[in-house]
């Protein structure tokens, strides 16, 4: 999965990066061919940034396929990017273990204010241990 991120005037928006039907980023666009390339960008981008909304974004569409996220450093990135973003600590506790506190805190107040997050930790957790019996 890759992206361009076209600017102009400061101005940006995000497009797949199809190599049959995209032209080439131009000097101002960011070309986003992995989590690792999204993540050194959202390091380097201040919050009040324009860009900071559609990284955010793109952020998002690694989530939705992790099988495609290379590395358990990329995973954990951007689940901690997220839970970041949502002003969540996970306290020194595992992924697993901050997902069962958000799932206890939204079946105590009877919500489902946590529930995209929780599906993005439990998601991440099956994909690090595909990838932990994958190195055996």
């Amino acid at each position: 999965m890759r992206f361009i991120i076209r600017s102009h005037n400061d101005a940006f928006h995000l497009e797949p990066c199809d190599s049959e039907t995209a032209a080439a980023p131009g000097a101002a666009d960011y070309l986003i061919g992995d989590a690792d390339t999204l993540l050194r960008l959202y390091v380097e981008t201040d919050l009040d940034d324009p860009l900071f909304k559609l990284l955010q974004q793109l952020r998002g569409h690694f989530l939705a396929d992790l099988d495609a996220v290379e590395t358990r450093a990329e995973i954990y990135g951007l689940i901690y990017w997220l839970l970041d973003d949502n002003g969540i600590s996970a306290q020194g506790a595992s992924l697993e273990e901050t997902a069962d506190r958000l799932s206890d805190i939204d079946i105590a107040a009877d919500s489902d204010q946590y529930a995209k997050i929780i599906f993005h930790l439990r998601d991440a957790v099956d994909r690090l241990c595909e990838m932990e019996l994958e190195d055996i």
